[in-house]
């Protein structure tokens, strides 16, 4: 019923300090027209799994010195003006070019950020040189837009409020099976 609906989604909430009955049968009636758009059910049928453990998490393959020693590899390469001769220079570059340049950053921070993705990329086998594709970016998907009107929203808003104001009974008798 609308009623049990009204209850979950009530008990889901966090309750605003100083929020309006209207305020809150606002936020009860955006839930319920996020569920509509996205087909969910409000209320908790228990076909969703609980939660499953997962595996530990990754850590640098790298030893701590090799990856001092990438620093200053990436420290050499910086104070030497980024020569393009370099075996990592591609890589240092790439990524050098696409990290953001803080205000005032030394070159040892530098240094140790472009560390840092160049670590990154090589845990997730991540390679700098490949040329990104295009197909990844050829589709964007659409902007969710409510299926109920205006009307139907507010006559929502107002169910709701008239549900809180009632002391959130949870048998309403309302007319339907839209929830």
């Amino acid at each position: 019923t609308p009623g049990d609906e009204y209850a979950k989604i009530d008990q889901m909430l966090p309750k605003k300090k100083g929020q309006s009955p209207k305020d809150r049968a606002k936020e009860i009636e955006g839930v319920l027209d996020w569920c509509r758009t996205y087909n969910v059910k409000p209320v908790d049928d228990g076909s969703v799994p609980g939660f499953k453990k997962i595996g530990s998490i990754p850590i640098s393959r790298r030893s701590p010195e090799e990856r001092k020693d990438d620093v200053d590899n990436i420290l050499t390469w910086i104070r030497a003006g980024k020569p393009e001769d370099d075996d990592m220079a591609d890589e240092f570059k790439k990524i050098d070019q696409f990290l953001p340049k803080r205000k005032g950053q030394s070159p040892k921070d530098r240094a140790r950020e472009i560390e840092s993705c160049l670590d990154w990329c090589r845990q997730r086998n991540v390679t700098l040189t490949d040329e990104p594709t295009v197909a990844a970016f050829e589709k964007l998907p659409s902007v969710p837009v409510s299926k109920r009107s205006p009307e139907d929203r507010e006559q929502d808003v107002d169910n709701i409020l008239s549900w809180i104001r009632q002391g959130k009974p949870s048998d309403l008798d309302t007319p339907g099976d839209e929830f």
